[in-house]
């Protein structure tokens, strides 16, 4: 499988685990990632999903030996000699609170990177809808109001609806007292 291959390559402190284990780790994390939006990219996404899972539940090596990573595996951000100063965590100013985790590996970060270019976020960019642009005459058009059609859709007689003279629609309380 590709992905043990990528594993391979960029987890090198992964080494010594087996493939079997591997394996289990990718079954673990292949709901979370999408063949159809990564694409080519899937398999490396999935290596770098494992690489950040696996670093994460305490697998591999820290620079700092046993000082460098807490329990479920936080990175060291800091550390101050005078006065023995050591903080935990990353700068997570530009990750969203879901995503924080990911921020906490190399590996996490690397597979934010490629989701970024795979999947592209709803973005609004703050212009009118409404802008008003010069009219094609081919250009439909479409009522806003009258007594019997709102925004182009029929209020039809007798459907306990009325559009009064601003536009506004609601409900024809003579259509009640008559019925």
């Amino acid at each position: 499988m590709k992905a043990i291959e990528y594993i391979r390559l960029i987890g090198k402190e992964f080494k010594d685990t087996s493939d079997d284990e591997l394996m289990l780790w990718i079954e673990m994390v292949r709901p979370m990632v999408s063949k159809k939006q990564f694409g080519k990219l899937y398999d490396q996404a999935i290596a770098f999903l494992v690489c950040h899972k696996m670093k994460m539940a305490g697998h591999g090596e820290s620079p700092l030996g046993d000082m460098g990573a807490i329990g479920i595996g936080f990175a060291v951000g800091s550390v101050s000699e005078g006065g023995s100063s050591i903080s935990y965590g990353a700068n997570q100013s530009s990750n969203l609170a879901t995503d924080a985790e990911l921020g906490l590996t190399v590996y996490g970060v690397q597979y934010l990177q490629l989701r970024r270019m795979v999947i592209v976020p709803i973005h609004c960019s703050g212009e009118m809808i409404d802008e008003p642009k010069k009219r094609k005459k081919t250009d439909p058009d479409i009522p806003i109001a009258t007594s019997t059609t709102l925004g182009g859709v029929k209020v039809p007689a007798g459907s306990g609806l009325k559009v009064d003279e601003r536009g506004a629609i609601s409900v024809d309380r003579s259509q009640e007292e008559g019925g």
